[in-house]
């Protein structure tokens, strides 16, 4: 698979009071797996000079980018949340969110500019229009999947949302840790999700008690790539 190694251990336990099983995840980093995948260019038309975000630095916001999630079994499907995914300094804050299906999400202009956000994926396909600062619009993702939002005007700006019926999401913690207690036993995957690596997937099985050790690599993301 593509970007990725996935070493998986099952450690099971004999304790029969537990009503499920952990999944704990670990991912790493790693320099000798680098690729650089930007975001394919859109339009570039007409807008004001505004200041760059702050330079991309390695480590906390590196596993922000990340998004981990399991799918199958009796995922327990949470309601749908609102949340925001700014437009500022011509990039969009954050990069990445996981929402669950139904969801709504404002996407507010915070630049001196216009910006016309959108996206093409099969998943959500909307065109939001060019609105000035301090406007915002609101888009409802109501169908599981990857969708990959861009700026008509600023070919540089690019941002995704991962919308799925699972409640066992994560961004991994600044140390690349990740886990979830009391999983029903079943067959499950493990999706991951990198602007590097793309979309990846493992087959997860989960005892009926015990835990799940999952070791994830992936590439180490160069500062043009994540900026």
């Amino acid at each position: 698979m593509r970007g990725l190694a996935l070493t998986l251990a099952a450690l099971v336990a004999s304790s029969p009071a537990m009503q499920g099983s952990e999944l704990a995840g670990k991912i790493t980093l790693d320099r000798k797996m680098v690729r650089k995948s930007l975001a394919p260019a859109v339009y570039d038309l007409r807008g004001m000079a505004v200041a760059d975000r702050p330079a991309y630095s390695p480590g906390q916001g590196t596993f922000g980018r990340v998004a981990v999630w399991l799918e199958g079994g009796d995922s327990n499907f949470l309601g749908p949340v609102a949340a925001t995914m700014n437009q500022k300094g011509r990039h969009f804050e954050p990069e990445l969110l996981i929402v669950p299906t139904g969801s709504t999400i404002s996407f507010p202009n915070l630049d001196p500019i216009f910006h016309n956000i959108f996206s093409l994926s099969r998943a959500r396909k909307f065109d939001l229009g060019y609105y000035s600062e301090g406007k915002s619009r609101d888009v409802v993702f109501p169908k599981a999947g990857i969708v990959q939002v861009y700026c008509h005007i600023h070919p540089e700006m690019y941002g995704v949302v991962i919308v799925t019926s699972s409640k066992w999401t994560a961004h991994p913690n600044p140390d690349g840790n990740f886990s979830w207690p009391d999983i029903p036993a079943g067959k499950y995957r493990l999706m991951v999700w990198q602007r590097s690596a793309g979309l990846q997937e493992k087959r997860v099985t989960i005892p009926q008690s015990g835990s799940v050790q999952v070791e994830v690599r992936l590439p180490e993301e160069s500062e043009d790539t994540a900026r």
